[in-house]
C-alpha cells in the first residue's frame, strides 16, 4: 500500500514537472523509475550532457537524495565528473558528492545544516522547484 501511495505521489509531482514550461523543453527529459527520478539534460555549463538521480524513496517525509550520474551506464560520478557548478564538495557523512541546496537531503543532514529542517520547506520545494533549481546550478535553464 505504502509503495502505491508513494508511486502515485510521484506521479502527481511529475505531472506538475510536465506542465511547467521550462521543465517541459525537448532539452530536460524527466522519468521516473521505481522511486527514483532521473532528469536528463542535453548541455549543462561544460556543453555536456548529464543526468541528476533523485532518490524519492523517501519523499516526501524526507527531501530527495540527489546525486549526479553517468548518462550511459546509470553509475555514480565522481566530483571531478559532475558538471561544474553543480557540487559543492565531498559530503562529510556519506563520503559522495553532493549539491547543497535546501530541499535536498544531503543539504539537511549535513552537520552545517542539522537545525535547518526539511519540514520549513516541504510546501515550497516540490519536485518541480528542486529539478528547476538543479537545472539552474548545471546551467541548463536561467
Amino acid at each position: 500500500m505504502q509503495a502505491q501511495l508513494l508511486a502515485r505521489l510521484l506521479d502527481r509531482e511529475l505531472a506538475v514537472c510536465a506542465a511547467d514550461p521550462v521543465l517541459s523543453t525537448r532539452d530536460v527529459v524527466i522519468r521516473r523509475d521505481g522511486n527514483v527520478v532521473l532528469v536528463r539534460f542535453e548541455r549543462g555549463r561544460d556543453g555536456q550532457p548529464g543526468v541528476f538521480r533523485l532518490d524519492c524513496a523517501q519523499f516526501d517525509a524526507q527531501p530527495p537524495s540527489v546525486a549526479m550520474i553517468d548518462p550511459d551506464t546509470e553509475q555514480d560520478l565522481p566530483i571531478e565528473r559532475w558538471t561544474p557548478g553543480v557540487p559543492h564538495s565531498i559530503h562529510p557523512v556519506t563520503g559522495r558528492p553532493f549539491v547543497c541546496l535546501q530541499g535536498v537531503a544531503e543539504y539537511h543532514n549535513h552537520p552545517c545544516h542539522l537545525d535547518d529542517s526539511w519540514d520549513r520547506y516541504r510546501t515550497r520545494y516540490r519536485l518541480a522547484q528542486t529539478i528547476r533549481r538543479l537545472l539552474e546550478k548545471a546551467g541548463v535553464v536561467a
